[in-house]
């Protein structure tokens, strides 16, 4: 699946997989469940959609779950990099903060969570309302092309 071409799919397959997810699992789908979700379907869609990233590491002792295109790029020119962490709960919000400390550009600092988080932080959540959770690998494209930061490339 090449999502590279029309980035607007990437939405509608979100929202055909969290629901198929929601009638297969039901109550089933805590917190737990949904982040884990959230953070697989992310990783593929980024892949699919051919938007360069990093995953699930540690940078200035702070534990980061994706940067968008790279840890070179957040180092280099925090302003065309994008932290995104993925919160389950309000507990977690000291996670936002040390992601804070290392991407200084605050509309740069995304969070993923199951519900809407009292931040001022962009917040991607599954609930209803203009900043859901399929909308951000419209986004991330949205960005890197503001940016202009090369896509990934497919070898024959």
């Amino acid at each position: 699946m090449d999502l590279s071409l029309n980035i607007e799919l990437a939405e509608k397959h979100i929202e055909d997989i969290l629901k198929q997810c929601y009638e297969e699992l039901g109550l089933e789908m805590d917190e737990e469940t949904l982040v884990t979700l959230c953070k697989g379907l992310l990783h593929f869609m980024l892949t699919a959609s051919l938007i360069p990233s990093e995953r699930s590491m540690r940078f200035q002792g702070t534990d980061l779950d994706v940067v968008v295109p790279s840890l070179k790029i957040l180092t280099k020119n925090p302003e065309n990099a994008i932290v995104i962490q993925l919160i389950k709960n309000a507990a977690e919000s000291n996670r936002i903060a040390k992601a804070k400390s290392v991407q200084p550009h605050g509309a740069n600092v995304w969070i993923v969570s199951p519900k809407r988080l009292a931040t001022d932080y962009r917040n991607y959540h599954l609930g209803e309302g203009e900043i859901r959770y399929s909308r951000i690998v419209r986004d991330i494209s949205e960005f890197v092309n503001s940016k202009k930061v090369g896509r990934l490339k497919l070898l024959p």
